[in-house]
C-alpha cells in the first residue's frame, strides 16, 4: 500500500528573481536570473548541523537550493543557483575536486548521488557526468548510452541494497523494464503515473528501503505505506501551502531535508491524502 498526495488545478504568476552568493570554496558565483517568482524553502529533520546551518544561510539571502545530497560516510553537498555549491568536512575529496570543475565551467549540475558502497557520479548539462572509481558498472553504463542519446538526467535513486533508478527527460515517456530485484511496489506506481502521462521528478529511498516518488513538476506524490511519518505529514503541509517539491534526501541516518519553492497560485483545491496506487514515467531502472 502507498500513499497518495496530490495538489491539483493551479497557475503560477509570472514575475522574477535574483540571487547570488559565494561556494564553499570561496568563488564568487554571479547572479542568475529565472522567469517565474519564487521564495527559497526548505524543511529538515536529524540532517548533520552543518548541513542545517547552510540551508538557514541560504534560505536568508532567498536562494533556492536545487539538490542535496548525503553520502554513506554522512558527507553531504547543497547544489545551487546552477553550479555553486556548500560541502561538508567529508564529502569525498575527488568528487569536490570534479564539481570546483564544474564550478569554474558554469557548468549546470543537474544531480548528484551515491551509491551503498560510497561510489559517486555528477550529472551536469543535462547528460554530461563525472564519476568515482566505485559507482556500479551496470549504472554507469546506463549513464554512457543516456549520454550518447542526449537526454537530459534528473535524477539517480539507490535503494539500500544498490538497485538503482535513473529518471530522464521530463514529459516524455521514456522506460526501460526494471530487473526482478528493484522494488516491485515502485515498479507498480511507476507504471500507474506512466499510464496517466505525468512527468516523474525523482525517486528516492530512505536508509530502510521506504521509497517515494514525486512526479508531476513537483505537485503530487507517492510514498510506501511506512514511509517516515514527519516527512509524509510535512509534505502534506507544503501542499496544502501552494509549494511544490524540488528533490528529498535522506541521510544515513534516516534524516531528510526537503526541498521545496513557494510560488505565487490561484484555484488551489484542497489537498487530496489517500493511501493508493497508480504513479510513473520517463525513467531508467536497474540492479
Amino acid at each position: 500500500m502507498s500513499k497518495n498526495c496530490f495538489q491539483r488545478q493551479f497557475l503560477k504568476a509570472s514575475g522574477s528573481f535574483f540571487v547570488g552568493a559565494s561556494i564553499a570554496i570561496g568563488t564568487i558565483c554571479p547572479i542568475v536570473l529565472n522567469s517565474s517568482r519564487v521564495l527559497a524553502d526548505y524543511t529538515e529533520s536529524g540532517i548533520p548541523a552543518d548541513a542545517a546551518n547552510e540551508l538557514a544561510n541560504l534560505n536568508q539571502q532567498g536562494i533556492t537550493p536545487t539538490t542535496i545530497a548525503f553520502a554513506p560516510n554522512g558527507g553531504w553537498v547543497i547544489i545551487y543557483n546552477g553550479y555553486g555549491y556548500y560541502s561538508g568536512n567529508n564529502f569525498p575529496p575527488d568528487a569536490l575536486t570534479e564539481l570546483a570543475i564544474l564550478n569554474q565551467q558554469k557548468s549546470t549540475i543537474n544531480t548528484i548521488a551515491f551509491a551503498p558502497n560510497g561510489g559517486w557520479v555528477i550529472v551536469y548539462n543535462g547528460y554530461g557526468y563525472y564519476s568515482g572509481n566505485n559507482f556500479p558498472p551496470d549504472a554507469l553504463t546506463e549513464l554512457k548510452n543516456l549520454n550518447k542519446s542526449g537526454v537530459t538526467i534528473l535524477n539517480i535513486a539507490f535503494t539500500p541494497t544498490g538497485e538503482w533508478a535513473i529518471t530522464y527527460n521530463e514529459n516524455t515517456r521514456n522506460y526501460t523494464p526494471t530487473s526482478s530485484n528493484f522494488p516491485q511496489a515502485v515498479t507498480n506506481e511507476i507504471n500507474q503515473i506512466y499510464s496517466k502521462d505525468l512527468p516523474i521528478d525523482s525517486i528516492a529511498f530512505t536508509p530502510e528501503g521506504e521509497w517515494i516518488i514525486i512526479y508531476n513538476l513537483g505537485k503530487n506524490t507517492f510514498s510506501s505505506q511506512n514511509f517516515p511519518n514527519n516527512a509524509y505529514n510535512t509534505i502534506a503541509t507544503e501542499f496544502k501551502a501552494g509549494k511544490t517539491l524540488i528533490n528529498i534526501a535522506f541521510t544515513p541516518s534516516n534524516g531528510w531535508v526537503l526541498l521545496d519553492t513557494t510560488g505565487l497560485y490561484t484555484n488551489l483545491e484542497n489537498i487530496e491524502i489517500e493511501q493508493s496506487a497508480f504513479n510513473g514515467a520517463g525513467l531508467l531502472l536497474g540492479i
